[in-house]
């Protein structure tokens, strides 16, 4: 019996994917997500709420200034169905590392770190802060958490199938592999994605596109060798992220009726 009750859920997991295939925002390209907005958005407020209780946020207006007065820019020159869908709120960790990253809420968190790095550089800051808005826009944490449930739902599929004395090694199996061929290469068209709606942002506020340029190239020069194989990795790497922006800012800037209409056809992100 409950070998059946397993067997039902592929018809009614096939369903639920058809139904809960929509087009992806901006790039158009198809994306299938179970988690309503309004929880994703809830989810992310909840953390974000949970990390400025406790973290120590930095306060020096050396800082914050900056990144409030670009990220306010960047804010404003989205379109309006993106610019009131979202609470946008950022924020400064005083934390060493080269990093950021944002919340389904629209709550962006940038570490002290990064801006040690780019030398508190504003054109090389909203190159970052745009790549971070954009995982917003295209629900990205929706689409991961779809994924993740996929993959779980694949899991129990499986085990179902194996006796118990093999499932502990089967379960690892199943997720090393799940996560090489399946989730990291979705992670890494993600941060794609972000790359390239970000850089619509970038022209869209009148910041010089080269900023991202010399921002990856700064992080290829510093960072390359020692970051793991790609396949290894939920990002693509930096050397391989120099060239794609290279070669999409050329495009942006011969083809600037994607940035006045704010999309990108996802084959053209596919493509370039």
């Amino acid at each position: 019996m409950v070998g059946r009750s397993f067997l039902l859920l592929i018809p009614l997991l096939s369903l639920l994917m058809f139904s809960c295939t929509t087009k992806k925002p901006v790039t158009g390209g198809t994306t299938f997500v179970i988690v309503p907005h309004s929880q994703e958005v809830a989810l992310g407020r909840e953390t974000a709420q949970k990390i400025l209780a406790n973290e120590r946020l930095v306060t020096n207006p050396r800082y914050t200034r900056l990144v409030k007065n670009t990220f306010r820019r960047l804010v404003e020159a989205l379109p309006s169905k993106y610019r009131n869908k979202y609470d946008w709120n950022v924020y400064v960790l005083d934390r060493k590392e080269v990093n950021a990253f944002a919340l389904p809420s629209g709550d962006i968190f940038v570490f002290k770190g990064l801006l040690d790095f780019i030398n508190n550089d504003e054109g090389e800051l909203a190159t970052v802060l745009s790549h971070e808005i954009a995982h917003v826009v295209l629900r990205h944490s929706a689409e991961k958490m779809t994924m993740v449930t996929l993959a779980q739902v694949g899991e129990l599929l499986l085990l179902n199938k194996i006796p118990p004395a093999n499932r502990g090694l089967a379960r690892e199996f199943y997720e090393l592999g799940v996560n090489i061929a399946f989730l990291m290469p979705y992670s890494r068209k993600q941060e794609k994605e972000a790359d390239a709606v970000g850089l619509l942002l970038l022209f869209r506020a009148g910041y010089n596109p080269q900023k991202a340029v010399y921002l990856w190239r700064e992080f290829t020069e510093r960072f390359a060798k020692g970051e793991p194989p790609e396949w290894l990795s939920t990002h693509p790497s930096s050397e391989r992220r120099l060239r794609y922006i290279s070669r999409l800012v050329r495009f942006l800037e011969e083809n600037p009726q994607y940035v006045r209409e704010f999309r990108l056809p996802a084959k053209v992100v596919e493509k370039l």
